[in-house]
């Protein structure tokens, strides 16, 4: 379904702001959509009566019209009027679970819009525990229809951030909640008959709903066939998938599973630490187990990697899994690593709070294949691993009309947005700094830019600020860039080399970069030579991305490595073809330049 803008900018919402809540609550029944937050995950909502309200929705999502969407309410009294009846096995899960992340589907009335049911007799309801949910449901009066709050096909946003990452001009407005509770959409139940039938597994889980009703067993509905209408949303199509391609990574047999009976967790994506000194603390049988569970992803990692040296890897896995990485010490195989840790390796809870978040944050990180923690538990784990097989579905199992797998967008932070921030540097060297090191700083800032903002890979409420310079072995300082360069990094970028002027290197501005590349091999070389203390950050652009693993061979079979002619004194065409060569290095290069500062997009 084809998208289109309808504002300039979408409006971000406060919890606290109740003046806003409510004119976000008056533009719903005005026929607007208002991304809200629950307990589960955010929701895209309109009015549940107005078919054209629904319209936008479908429209914002890019989503295919077949699918239902979930009515939420923020009382019970008003379920009474959004469906025909209440059968007696509804009204015990209403009194058991509302308000919470259950949704119950019943026979709709007629005042609920047959596009907010795509033609199905009957509908879903919901009744969020979240206090801002609540409330802006309150305010709104009416039944609010709503999918979560994503680009159709992506995974869900569990933040407001992430709403505005797809959603940003499409809608009205967005409601900031803070970070969802579960992370996974609701438990979704069929009780038009005698008995349960679990449409869509969640935090509510099987065990949860027999021990309630107190019966033996609960039914639960497979997916829905190509020619079916889904009862349920979730239930038809290849969803929650991040551009990169998803791989599940199984625990060892009898693996003990911690928090398969939770439905929340307060745990943070990325505040969980384990380091290698923990490991020693490990006995021998909790050694044995992590090395179980981790040994899946070391060699699947290396499998991809002998195939395409070049691929990029990202793991959603446990803490401890990380520091096992960090044991083996092996450069490439970590230059190749992007991590999203949820918490203990295997604490499902945990894992499945932050697995739409983890996606997104892995996707950011432009990997090309993701490994996901698996976990074949009976409660929690049930609806973890009906969202991460989803997401692990197929490109070419997409299914026709809706939006081809993209990453997500990207997002300024304000500068309150962190605890703290910290700073890196990095230095390109050449002789006189005038042509080649000078277009290198050019392009990296222009890269620098267009990839933020950063976090710190090791804390997610850390800022981190990159800054780039340039300087020449043999330069003579205050000397204006050459002016053919300067012409052809403009006709590749639109910015000049205005604000680069030559200067010399020398140890101080060494000790005031945490990375420093030099354009040759026997640059680098020099450095060293003469300051071994610094030997661990210099690299030459080809050491650089050999030690990184990216190694090319000529036909012959000979390692290739990255030649940068001299351009002086040659016609303007030669030094726009040095710009464009040095602008590709750099981007096949930017990402190991992140890794190696400790920095990671977000």
């Amino acid at each position: 379904m084809e998208r289109t803008k309808r504002y300039k900018k979408t409006l971000l919402i406060g919890s606290g702001d109740d003046s806003a809540i409510k004119e976000a609550a008056e533009h719903i029944r005005n026929g607007e959509v208002v991304g809200f937050p629950t307990e589960t995950v955010y929701g895209l909502g309109c009015d549940a009566r107005d078919g054209e309200a629904v319209k936008r929705v479908f429209e914002a999502k890019g989503r295919p019209a077949d699918n239902p969407l979930i009515c939420h309410v923020g009382d019970k009294e008003q379920i009474k009027e959004i469906v025909s009846g209440i059968t007696p096995l509804a009204q015990k899960l209403i009194d058991e679970f509302m308000p919470g992340p259950i949704t119950l589907v019943m026979k709709k009335s007629d005042i609920i819009s047959d596009q907010t049911t795509a033609g199905l007799d009957t509908v879903g309801v919901r009744m969020p525990s979240d206090p801002t949910a609540n409330k802006f449901l309150k305010y709104a009066g009416v039944p609010v229809a709503a999918p979560s709050a994503n680009l159709s096909g992506r995974p869900s946003p569990t933040n407001a951030r992430s709403v505005l990452e797809d959603m940003d001009g499409y809608i009205y407005a967005v409601i900031d909640g803070g970070d969802s509770e579960f992370g996974l959409e609701s438990t979704v139940v069929d009780c038009t008959g005698t008995l349960p039938v679990i449409l869509r597994p969640g935090a509510v889980t099987k065990n949860d709903i027999e021990k309630a009703l107190k019966i033996e067993t609960a039914s639960v509905c497979k997916a829905s066939g190509d020619a079916e209408k889904p009862r349920s949303p979730g239930m038809k199509y290849r969803h929650y998938a991040p551009f990169a391609q998803v791989e599940i990574m199984s625990l060892p047999e009898g693996t003990k599973i911690l928090g398969d009976d939770a439905q929340g967790t307060d745990g943070k994506i990325g505040n969980s630490v384990f380091t290698v000194a923990d490991l020693k603390k490990l006995t021998d049988e909790e050694a044995k187990e992590l090395v179980n569970i981790a040994s899946p992803f070391i060699l699947r990692s290396r499998e991809i990697l002998s195939k395409n040296p070049f691929a990029r890897i990202g793991l959603y896995c446990g803490k401890e899994i990380r520091a096992v990485y960090e044991k083996l010490d092996d450069r490439i195989l970590s230059a190749h690593t992007e991590f999203c840790v949820y918490g203990p390796a295997v604490d499902v809870s945990y894992a499945s709070h932050g697995l739409f978040e983890g996606l997104r944050f892995l996707d950011v990180q432009e990997v090309d294949v993701i490994l996901a923690q698996g976990f074949d538990g009976e409660g929690l784990s049930v609806a973890y691993m009906n969202r991460l097989g989803k997401a692990a579905g197929k490109k070419e199992e997409l299914t026709p009309g809706m939006p081809a797998p993209a990453r997500p967008g990207r997002l300024p932070l304000a500068i309150d947005a962190f605890k703290d921030t910290v700073t890196a540097s990095v230095l390109f060297i050449d002789d006189n700094n005038t042509s080649l090191s000078a277009c290198c700083e050019s392009l990296m800032r222009r890269l620098i830019e267009k990839n933020e903002p950063y976090i710190s890979s090791r804390a997610a409420d850390t800022g981190f600020e990159i800054y780039c310079e340039s300087a020449g072995l043999t330069a003579m300082s205050g000397m204006e860039p050459d002016a053919l360069m300067d012409k052809a990094v403009k006709e590749l970028t639109g910015f000049g080399l205005g604000s680069v002027e030559s200067r010399r290197a020398n140890p101080s501005v060494y000790d005031d970069n945490d990375l420093i590349l030099t354009v040759r091999d026997e640059q680098a070389f020099s450095i060293i030579k003469a300051f071994p203390e610094i030997k661990d950050k210099v690299f030459s652009l080809s050491t650089f991305a050999a030690a990184n693993g990216l190694v090319m061979k000529d036909s012959s079979g000979r390692i290739m490595s990255i030649s940068v002619p001299d351009p002086s004194g040659e016609n303007y065409e030669t030094f726009l073809h040095t710009a464009k060569a040095l602008n590709a290095w750099l981007e096949l290069l930017f990402p190991y330049v992140l890794k190696e500062l400790g920095a990671s997009r977000i």
